[in-house]
């Protein structure tokens, strides 16, 4: 005779309480934590509270913030000029926020002098240098059909959740005895450095598009030659034939339903069949790039909570 075990029974198990029991420790512990260190926070009425509040290694996050600002303007300035030594700058620039990253949490261990202020500065600086600024470098570079545009926002979106998450559940992770986390949950956000390399290669080989510059008067002002774009396209001469075609790689795809939705508009009543197709190519024709579903799975990775990566 088979013995039915209820639901209750099983939680009210010795093993299965002390796991849970153990879960709501370190909850409570990371919350002390966070208690005691906003503790540090001296908050005046003075003009600059802010500014006294700052320490040593807050400067270099602040830097790390900077350059994602830089990085972005320079994708600006591509798009406007078409001169490619503002994409190199695009893509030079994540890459000194990531020293300065390296560098604030040095300077914070050597002066003992990490801060509540501190951690959230650094996870805002995080978003714009590996998040907001390499997403709109991938898009000054080529990447701008619609479907691009919305996989880039979810990437941008998926590593602010992330690192909204290490700041809520890092001191719930085991640590080794040096106090160092032994993993990440997900793949941390400066990863995106490896999508700014592959950007970086593109340029190289001339694998992007230009900006809204016209092309005859970017070519008047020598920023594109006959071959493809000054600085850039340096290593196709060295590449096979088959590997020297232009535009972004693995070219693009079209999702067209605009005469299957101008239909179904033009049961509307008022509604012109001119303007019923109008609408539906508005909305009913999506393009996009294959390389930008690269973009979309490094979002699930980083937000992954199964995905636990070693930390050096």
């Amino acid at each position: 005779m088979t013995k039915n075990i209820s639901s209750s029974s099983f939680s009210s198990s010795p093993s299965v309480r002390q796991r849970k029991n153990k879960a709501v420790d370190s909850v409570k512990d990371a919350a002390d934590h966070t208690s005691s260190e906003l503790l540090k926070f001296v908050e005046t009425d003075g003009h600059f509270s802010l500014v006294r509040n700052f320490h040593l290694a807050d400067a270099f996050t602040l830097m790390n913030a900077f350059c994602g600002a830089q990085s972005l303007f320079a994708s600006a300035r591509y798009l406007i000029t078409s001169d490619p030594k503002h994409a190199w700058l695009a893509l030079w620039f994540p890459l000194f926020g990531a020293i300065f990253d390296l560098l604030d949490g040095k300077v914070a261990r050597w002066r003992k002098s990490s801060s509540m202020l501190g951690q959230e500065l650094d996870s805002l600086a995080d978003s714009l240098s590996f998040g907001a600024a390499p997403a709109f470098a991938a898009y000054a570079l080529g990447l701008r059909g619609s479907l691009d545009s919305f996989f880039l926002t979810l990437f941008v979106c998926a590593g602010v959740a992330r690192l909204a998450r290490f700041n809520v559940t890092a001191a719930t992770i085991p640590h080794d005895a040096a106090g160092k986390a032994r993993y990440f949950e997900g793949l941390p956000i400066p990863s995106s450095l490896v999508l700014v390399a592959g950007m970086a290669v593109c340029l190289l080989t001339g694998r992007i598009e230009p900006g809204g510059l016209p092309i005859a008067l970017a070519k008047e002002r020598g920023y594109i030659s006959g071959n493809g774009l000054t600085f850039t396209g340096s290593l196709s001469e060295y590449l096979p034939h088959t590997f020297s075609a232009r535009g972004v790689p693995l070219g693009m795809f079209t999702i067209d339903f605009s005469s299957q939705l101008a239909k179904v508009l033009q049961l509307v009543p008022g509604m012109r069949a001119k303007s019923a197709l109008q609408w539906g190519q508005s909305i009913a024709k999506i393009q996009g790039h294959w390389l930008a579903f690269l973009w979309l799975g490094w979002a699930a990775a980083m937000v992954s909570k199964t995905l636990r990566v070693p930390k050096p």
